[in-house]
């Protein structure tokens, strides 16, 4: 009889069995626990660990997050990279996200195309997958001097963060901080057709991340044509955890308040986020509705200063592992969140997943993965009145039925890791399976391929220079 695995089901065949499929893969993942958290972070450690237990061997790329001054989510002093066995780990150079500062990414450097360059000819990978970042026409480059295919994977709606968050070019004002976003949302959509064009291929997250790459002008032949979708961990998010350990997670969230209704809020604690609205809520809210801020995150430093029962706030600001983040939720009377840009929304699939219910707002990931009224109360984005009314609907619903905890955990069955496993792995072969052509052709493809990617690679250096060069002639802030 086959071992079981982790979620309690019989082991995969081995991949080097399964034809067509890539048994060397190297992964380039933006952020990875702890020292960048976001759901990036989580859903690439659980697709990495996954496809390991398949039988694939994976080439772990990541930025080291060695940037002095930088405010990281874990202590210097501290490991930040989570190692996994089997897969070897290689750091990259780190710069802040080109005008985004609050995010590291893989910097765009001669050296960092040397390391990609070197590995990628080292350990031979069928296939790169790549993880939505600044860095993408670097990558992109290296594969085409590699003849190596290359996915990409769409995580983050770049326009959304740089409308919604002040912290996007926070350095510069005015018109040279207007400028400087529009000019950045344009450098993003056309690195995305830039790759395209030098043979890179998209995997979308969501229908959200697939009408960012048509808004792009990217090719629908260069987008597998399934959306990658919701994944969680269904043996860490689960009902069945500790008893003691939850009531104590409950009491240190709620301050041992008597009849304390739990809202968590698990993930980064930014403006992007709409932290601030959910924490003018409880001005408005009962006065036994607590807020737990489970993570942290630019605001955290702040928000801390109102941590406490008389605030109703809970906010330290510290990194939590996933299995405190798990307990956190199945401790919660809700999980919560306000973010109207969200491709997904993993905190809501580890929630339902742990068998409690989500208050979200009705937009992008979460309007198109959860049900209002079966699984969830989904409010009108930024309105305060249709916020209070959820509440005050969540809060006298019953645990039974179609929201009993079983129920709700049911309900994100499609998300188990193996079927997101299963369709990362098409999205792969779509990606390997280019078309072939004569030498002649091959060779006059790549002249121009490796032309082009280099040309792209030195303008994405001179733009990134920029915000530099804008703060050296004293147009910052």
């Amino acid at each position: 009889m086959a071992a079981k695995r982790r979620g309690g089901k019989p082991p995969q065949d081995p991949i080097s069995t399964q034809v067509g499929l890539p048994k060397s893969v190297l992964i380039y993942s933006l952020s990875w626990l702890p020292g960048q958290v976001d759901g990036i972070a989580v859903r690439m450690m659980a697709q990495v660990q996954e496809l390991v237990e398949r039988g694939v061997k994976v080439t772990l790329m990541v930025p080291s997050y060695d940037l002095p001054g930088q405010a990281l989510s874990v202590s210097a002093d501290k490991p930040k990279h989570t190692m996994m066995p089997g897969v070897e780990l290689v750091l990259l150079d780190t710069m802040p996200m080109p005008v985004y500062e609050k995010n590291c990414c893989a910097a765009v450097t001669f050296k960092n195309l040397s390391t990609i360059i070197s590995t990628i000819r080292r350990v031979k990978p069928e296939l790169v997958h790549f993880t939505q970042c600044a860095s993408i026409v670097m990558f992109a480059t290296a594969c085409i001097i590699c003849d190596v295919p290359i996915i990409v994977s769409m995580h983050t709606d770049v326009t959304q963060i740089a409308n919604r968050d002040g912290g996007f070019s926070a350095r510069f004002g005015g018109r040279v901080g207007g400028m400087l976003r529009w000019v950045s949302i344009f450098c993003v959509n056309g690195g995305y057709l830039a790759s395209s064009y030098l043979g890179a291929r998209f995997f979308t997250v969501s229908l959200q991340a697939r009408a960012i790459l048509k808004d792009a002008s990217v090719s629908d032949c260069c987008i597998f044509p399934e959306v990658w979708g919701p994944m969680v961990d269904r043996q860490t998010f689960c009902i069945d955890q500790p008893k003691d350990q939850v009531e104590e997670t409950r009491q240190r969230l709620t301050f041992g308040l008597p009849d304390a209704y739990l809202m968590v809020c698990p993930g980064r604690v930014t403006a992007e986020k709409d932290i601030q609205f959910l924490v003018d809520s409880l001005k408005r809210a009962p006065k036994n509705v607590v807020l737990a801020l489970i993570g942290s995150g630019s605001m955290a430093q702040e928000l801390a200063k109102l941590h406490g029962k008389e605030h109703r706030l809970y906010c330290t600001g510290e990194f939590v592992g996933r299995q405190e983040v798990a307990l956190a939720l199945r401790a919660a009377d809700c999980c919560v969140s306000a973010s109207v840009m969200e491709t997904v929304g993993f905190t809501a699939m580890e929630a339902l997943s742990c068998g409690t219910p989500m208050l979200a707002a009705n937009a992008q990931g979460f309007a198109l993965h959860l049900s209002h009224g079966v699984n969830a109360r989904l409010f009108a984005p930024a309105d305060e009145k249709s916020f209070d009314e959820e509440l005050a609907t969540l809060m006298k619903t019953k645990h039974e039925g179609a929201w009993s905890k079983v129920a709700l955990r049911q309900s994100m069955e499609h998300a188990a890791l193996p079927e997101c496993t299963d369709r990362a792995l098409c999205a792969y072969v779509f990606a390997m399976n280019r078309p072939k052509r004569n030498l002649l052709q091959i060779a006059g493809t790549r002249f121009l391929q490796i032309g082009g990617a280099c040309a792209l690679f030195f303008s994405n250096m001179a733009i990134f220079a920029l915000p530099v060069l804008l703060r050296r002639f004293g147009f910052s802030s």
